[in-house]
């Protein structure tokens, strides 16, 4: 040992050198190796499956390593991502023409005197008949009703009168005033006729559905339970012409070209 110290002496190596520590294989590291973030998977997707298998490989669309299972699960998800890009977006159908909002009547200050006038004569009768029925009392039989509503037409026979000349007369003048809707444009025939077949099947099950109920009256469960099952069965087909008939409609409707407010 004292030779090699002699040694690096005359070669001019301090022996501190020989003091430093050699880095330990045991030494712990401070600072921790962080693995890479995951990329996030889509909400839509929704969680990852909780059970997995332990191999680990490379994952579809870059999400780093992970399970077959995860592996398969993200595959799937992005097929299906991938078959709704395809889908051609759906066809906007064009809205019909809204309706024009028609200006506010302006009535006339004589017509809306006589408005006036209307309603006060008609809360003098209202109140007087309601007075003599109270006068009546809650235990009147019918024959005193009768008797009581023949008195007082008998008596008021003039005012009443003059109440139903003045509301007629107040509905002449309110028709002059009231602008003329734009009539409804009418289908065309062969929308015509497809809606009558449906009307025609549906009025056809409703006589049914009809006489079915008054079947079940007074009938046990299990007897309810057949009769219904035998109408089912019996309906079939008349369902079925429903359907078809609805669908036909449909297509009709559609097949034609919006054109300001109508289908031509």
């Amino acid at each position: 040992m004292m030779k090699y110290i002699i040694i690096l002496l005359t070669l001019g190596i301090t022996p501190f050198l020989l003091s430093q520590e050699r880095p330990s294989g045991n030494k712990e590291v401070s600072d921790e190796v962080k693995r890479p973030e995951r990329k996030a998977f889509p909400k839509h997707w929704g969680p990852p499956p909780r059970l997995q298998t332990r191999d680990i490989r490379p994952l579809p669309g870059g999400f780093g390593m992970g399970s077959g299972t995860l592996a398969a699960w993200i595959e799937k998800n992005l097929k299906v991502d991938k078959e709704k890009d395809r889908k051609p977006p759906p066809k906007v159908k064009p809205r019909p023409k809204p309706q024009p909002i028609l200006p506010r009547l302006e009535i006339p200050e004589e017509t809306q005197k006589a408005i006036k006038l209307y309603k006060e004569l008609q809360g003098v009768l209202k109140k007087d008949f309601e007075s003599r029925v109270k006068a009546l009392g809650h235990k009147a039989t019918k024959e005193e009703m009768r008797q009581l509503t023949n008195n007082f037409h008998k008596e008021n026979v003039d005012k009443i009168q003059d109440v139903k000349d003045l509301g007629r007369n107040i509905n002449e003048e309110m028709k002059k005033l009231r602008v003329a809707r734009p009539k409804r444009p009418e289908p065309a025939p062969e929308v015509k006729a497809k809606l009558a077949q449906v009307r025609l099947v549906k009025n056809s099950l409703d006589v049914a559905r009809k006489s079915l109920h008054e079947e079940l009256k007074g009938k046990s469960k299990e007897d309810r339970e057949a009769l219904i099952n035998a109408f089912k069965e019996s309906q079939k087909e008349k369902h079925a012409d429903l359907k078809a008939a609805h669908k036909a409609l449909a297509k009709e409707v559609r097949d034609r070209v919006q054109t300001k407010d109508r289908r031509e």
